[in-house]
């Protein structure tokens, strides 16, 4: 066969592949035109909408909501599909005006100057008390309803129905569903859920069509609060901020003061209280401590500086020296240890001379004739102090982890600080620093390992981790876990 045949033969082939092809594609019309016509309309016209989870509720202890997520409404118009149809138009505007009291020259500029937008938002976070009127327009099908193009886009808003109250402990949320400090922080994940998405497209009549994939809701949190007891304690800290202000420093409260209650028997926090606090429907706001001049001549790093100190959960976050309220521990290391027997006497003549220090007691006349009961009724120094010489250092610095000071209880809050490196060591634990911490100075601890601590003694020796929750739920309140007492030791 000649070259002129053979190409002649290629060309022949080619052009019979191109009309069974052109064959191919009009029958795929014929019989699927509609379907890829509402492809690409879908792929080019109207893209896919975001379907928003709730967010999970945070309950006290007896089911009390201390946050919760209220659903809110964004009016969103679709000029395109309006103005698809002139008779559309005029019904349209007019429900708008009828159900939301929204301006018809409004509506009627946005339709004539976006006539191309898809997404042009006329009214947000509208109850649903303000929307469903309009909704029941929308959503009737029947070939008379003329009103389009209309569709209620929904968000949820965080509220906490008793503002202020366990604010600390609570924490807050950003727009975006992000925990800030508190359970809202460490429990963010299982408060979470995940987004559904809606997948739109429009058929040849412009009439708007859509598949579903429905969003995964957050689960709750039950907190072990009760918040009966936690509002008592926090009108009690008001009550004594107000006193210390008014009978020991005049125009000035404390710096900070914590609360906190607790179950000696589970490691159950009852309550947790902070002054100052916050409310956490609007955690920015500076306004209840300081002047509004005093905040406009603030610079970006005061204004933080000034909100983390009435976010911070003062309970778990800072370090203070814990005074008397440590000479249990003494005693119990030197009954533990046999270093102490029970039955031991002291004299209290005001002061003890150790490492070269005159070191004094409360009473520095000197409370006489002491047993260990009266040591600790009387919160002797002078008798603690003795009792640490018999105790010695090796004992002390053990029974001071046993009873965890220095470490971290790991609280199921964020925050917690760390203690190591303020308490001492056996290797630089000489006799002046025993023997004042043995009622309690020249050491910091938290007030969450306070309390932890009291309740193993208080109990009988078991140490429990503490929480502040002890169960979650899914979204209709059935039980998906159950956070049982930790027993640590």
């Amino acid at each position: 066969m000649g070259m002129r045949k053979k190409m002649f033969l290629v060309f022949f082939i080619i052009l019979v592949f191109v009309f069974v092809m052109i064959g191919r594609i009009f029958a795929i019309e014929m019989r699927s035109g509609e379907k890829y016509e509402k492809i690409v309309l879908s792929q080019q016209e109207y893209n896919s909408q975001t379907i928003p989870f709730r967010r999970g509720d945070i309950l006290d202890r007896k089911g009390t909501i201390l946050a919760t997520s209220t659903d809110v409404y964004n009016v969103v118009l679709d000029c395109t599909v309006v103005n698809a149809k002139k008779e559309n138009v005029d019904p349209t505007v007019e429900a708008l005006v009828k159900y939301l009291g929204l301006k018809e020259e409004d509506i009627r500029k946005e339709l004539k100057e976006n006539p191309d937008s898809r997404y042009s938002v006329l009214a947000k976070r509208l109850p649903y008390s303000k929307v469903k009127d309009l909704e029941a327009v929308i959503e009737d099908d029947s070939s008379k309803n003329k009103v389009k193009g209309i569709w209620l886009e929904k968000e949820y808003v965080r509220d906490y129905p008793y503002n202020t109250l366990a604010s600390s402990l609570l924490g807050f949320t950003t727009s975006g569903n992000v925990g800030i400090g508190g359970i809202e922080d460490y429990y963010n994940e299982t408060l979470n859920g995940t987004d559904g998405r809606s997948y739109g497209y429009l058929n040849s009549d412009s009439n708007f069509e859509r598949t579903i994939k429905e969003a995964v809701n957050g689960q709750n949190v039950v907190s072990t609060i009760d918040a009966n007891i936690q509002s008592i304690v926090e009108d009690k800290i008001m009550e004594f901020n107000d006193a210390y202000k008014d009978n020991y420093v005049k125009g000035n409260g404390a710096l900070h003061i914590g609360v906190i209650l607790m179950d000696p028997n589970s490691g159950e926090v009852l309550a947790m209280a902070n002054y100052p606090n916050f409310d956490c429907n609007n955690a920015w706001d500076l306004t209840p401590y300081y002047s509004q001049d005093e905040i406009d001549a603030m610079s970006e790093d005061e204004t933080l500086d000034a909100l983390n100190t009435i976010w911070n959960n003062f309970c778990i976050s800072y370090t203070y020296e814990p005074g008397s309220t440590a000479k249990p521990f003494t005693v119990a290391s030197g009954l533990e240890t046999g270093s102490l027997k029970g039955n031991e006497t002291y004299v209290c003549d005001g002061s003890e001379v150790v490492g070269g220090h005159t070191i004094h007691c409360v009473n520095r006349s000197g409370h006489g004739v002491e047993t260990i009961k009266d040591a600790l009724m009387d919160s002797c120094n002078d008798a603690l102090m003795q009792m640490s010489y018999a105790i010695g250092p090796e004992n002390f610095c053990k029974y001071q982890q046993v009873f965890n000071f220095g470490l971290k209880t790991n609280i199921d809050l964020p925050g917690e600080a760390r203690t190591s490196d303020v308490i001492y060591h056996l290797s630089d634990m000489n006799a002046t620093a025993l023997a004042t911490n043995a009622f309690g100075q020249n050491f910091n601890v938290t007030m969450i390992q306070l309390i932890s601590a009291y309740s193993s003694i208080v109990n009988g020796g078991s140490y429990y981790q503490p929480h502040v929750v002890n169960k979650i739920t899914d979204e209709n309140g059935n039980t998906v876990k159950t956070i049982e007492p930790t027993l640590l030791k």
